[in-house]
């Protein structure tokens, strides 16, 4: 599946049985339809309104369009505003196939959704996008 936002092959993680690609490039995530329920749910912070605003027909649609393609139907993906606190905006594929989440938007909406500081899926997207900045891994720290 190729990047929404950079064009490159995505990785396919697993994070507690859900399949997540995530872009090595640009840090940014693919959730497919559902996916987002299944990592709330995980992660102990998923509040109905939410999911429903997300990846409803009638959430709130952001200024302009989006340049931006739905890697599963190649349709423009619609910008859409997270509701809550958090002032992000997400890329929705208007087929219903899935959201995209640039990079720190998926740790920032689940947080936003309820979930501790140091939830693991947090971590988990931390410790991703440490890596992904060139940053050492804790077990290569200090040299052993």
């Amino acid at each position: 599946m190729l990047c929404p936002a950079c064009k490159v092959h995505m990785l396919v993680l697993e994070f507690e049985r859900v399949e997540i690609d995530y872009c090595s490039e640009c840090g940014g995530v693919w959730l497919d339809s559902g996916e987002l329920e299944l990592i709330g749910e995980r992660a102990g912070a998923l509040q109905a309104g939410l999911l429903a605003a997300l990846e409803g027909r009638e959430s709130e649609r952001a200024r302009g369009s989006g340049k931006r393609r739905c890697p599963i139907c190649l349709k423009r993906l619609v910008r859409v505003r997270c509701p809550g606190e958090s002032a992000v905006t997400l890329d929705r594929c208007p087929a219903q196939h899935g959201l995209w989440f640039d990079r720190g938007e998926l740790p920032t909406v689940i947080r936003s959704a309820g979930a501790e500081k140091d939830d693991t899926l947090i971590r988990f997207f931390a410790r991703l996008q440490a890596r992904g900045k060139g940053e050492q891994r804790p077990e290569e720290e200090g040299g052993g």
